[in-house]
């Protein structure tokens, strides 16, 4: 019972982790997608201000300071990015800039970085602001020559961060931020709820919150993309509030019709029982027929349950279930019987025919055989009894070879043969089937029933007909039920076949007196 409970359950369950995991999946995937792009315009960024410092160095090599302002100005006014761009002398002070010339050199203030002049790279020295430009901007430096100690450029933060504001739908919640941090930890630029501490939750992230992070390609700048967790559910909780009770409603109808099935089967299983001790089984016996002659040789033995609340019940329904509990060998054992008693009848008569009888694989597999090679032994004339024992190819265990062939050869010495039913359907390689020493191949009605569509189902079947010749095995038809498909196969040197097309599954009964009617 708690088996059933947890299978009814555990698609509820499975439901709501890949939801969970899918909007996960979602708002950090779209979160990349933010940090990447902030990355790439980043990386672009900073590739202009050093080409700008570079070109700018050279141009000032020899000029005067009023061609110095100019040439400053020119880059400045020409990308909007950048607010202003000067001159640092070798006593660290600013000379001049892109706004003009200094009246006495002053300081770019408050900045916590040192400019290393040995470094040649472009390096970003935090937030700072001229006497001039009083806002506060990200200060780029470039190494500089002569009495040029460096050269820098003026980037408002909000560069960084205004693309953002055409991303339709933004919304980082409560707690969310996009932030650029500098290498040494500094914060350069952000949006959003920006924590004091920024450097601390990248070496430590919180389960409740979700983090990307991505560096430009020098490493200089560290952008990072934070989201709660709680904010990023916050459509699948609604969800859930609506979601859980109708899951529960619907695992509960799930237990409940599992819970029937269950009983169902337990039911059928226990009424199998009392129908074999109470005789409700009947044989049917549906003729094969030789299709040259279309006189019957011989039948095919399927077992019918008249069910006392149920009606006639066909083998499909119980057969599986049969299967399942075992009972199929007793109602094997019982067919059997049946058989050999229903044949004395017909013998004087019908000496020629044979009967052939379904035999559950896993009597084979684990060769349990003995009980039937004792109703074979007991049966008055054994070597004449005619009995086919046929075996369903899909359900045969090739691991089981020398089991299933000492079963197979056991019972031969008893008068049996045998035939794969539903050949073609199986999985079993050929070399696997030639081992078993078949005297039959019963063609599956599937196969049979596809000869009047298309061009691939009668080279499929004739392929089959083929490799049946070769080995030396007779050929049965199954399902025959159009002339169409029964000259077919007659021109195909098929020997037997059975269908709707000459008899439907017979009472014993009205089998007998169709063989009478045939020999008139």
């Amino acid at each position: 019972m708690l088996l059933v409970i947890v299978v009814s359950v555990l698609p509820t369950v499975v439901l709501l982790i890949v939801s969970y995991l899918q909007a996960i999946a979602y708002a950090k995937g779209n979160l990349e997608g933010i940090i990447k792009l902030a990355t790439i315009k980043t990386d672009r960024l900073l590739e202009d201000a050093d080409a700008i410092l570079h070109r700018s160095k050279v141009d000032l090599q020899n000029a005067n300071t009023q061609t110095s302002v100019k040439i400053l100005q020119r880059q400045i006014y020409n990308d909007f990015r950048f607010r202003e761009a000067g001159i640092i002398n070798t006593k660290g002070l600013l000379t001049l800039s892109s706004l003009g010339v200094m009246n006495a050199p002053v300081p770019i203030s408050p900045i916590k970085a040192q400019f290393d002049p040995r470094n040649p790279d472009l390096q970003i020295l935090g937030l700072g602001r001229t006497q001039i430009m009083q806002e506060k901007s990200i200060v780029l430096m470039l190494q500089g020559s002569g009495k040029i100690s460096s050269i820098y450029l003026l980037v408002d933060p909000v560069v960084l961060t205004n693309f953002l504001e055409a991303i339709p739908d933004l919304d980082l919640g409560s707690n969310g931020f996009i932030a650029y941090v500098a290498s040494d930890e500094r914060l350069l630029s952000g949006i959003g709820s920006l924590p004091p501490n920024i450097y601390s939750g990248l070496q430590n992230p919180s389960f409740k919150t979700l983090q990307v992070t991505q560096s430009t390609r020098n490493g200089r700048i560290t952008i990072v993309g934070e989201l709660g967790r709680k904010w990023v559910l916050r459509y699948w909780l609604q969800q859930l509030i609506v979601g859980v009770p109708l899951s529960v409603f619907i695992s509960g109808v799930l237990i409940y019709l599992l819970i029937r099935q269950i009983r169902k089967v337990n039911t059928l299983d226990y009424e199998l029982r009392r129908g074999l001790a109470q005789k409700e089984f009947e044989i049917y016996y549906q003729p094969i027929i030789d299709l040259d002659t279309r006189q019957c040789v011989g039948s095919e033995a399927l077992l019918r349950w008249h069910h006392p609340e149920r009606g006639l019940l066909n083998p499909g329904l119980f057969i599986p279930i049969a299967e399942e509990t075992g009972l199929i060998v007793p109602m094997t054992e019982w067919l059997l019987k049946k058989v050999i008693q229903d044949r004395a009848i017909l013998e004087p008569l019908f000496p020629y025919l044979y009967t052939s009888v379904n035999l559950s694989p896993t009597q084979l597999n684990i060769g349990d055989v003995d009980r039937l090679i004792q109703i074979l032994k007991e049966a008055n004339n054994h070597e004449k009894a005619q009995i086919t024992f046929e075996i369903t190819e899909n359900k045969l265990v090739e691991e089981q070879l020398q089991v299933v062939q000492d079963a197979i050869a056991r019972l031969k010495l008893w008068g049996a043969r045998f035939a794969i039913d539903d050949f073609g359907t199986g999985y079993s390689n050929i070399a696997y089937l030639q081992s078993l020493n078949i005297d039959q191949l019963k063609l599956d009605q599937l196969f049979i029933k596809g000869l009047e569509y298309g061009n691939q189902i009668p080279q499929l079947v004739d392929s089959l007909i083929d490799f049946g010749d070769r080995v030396g095995l007779t050929i049965v038809a199954e399902g025959i039920e159009t002339e169409l498909q029964y000259q077919y196969l007659k021109t195909r040197r098929v020997r037997y076949g059975q269908g709707w097309l000459f008899s439907r599954a017979l009472p014993f009964a009205e089998f007998e007196q169709f063989l009478q009617t045939q020999a008139r």
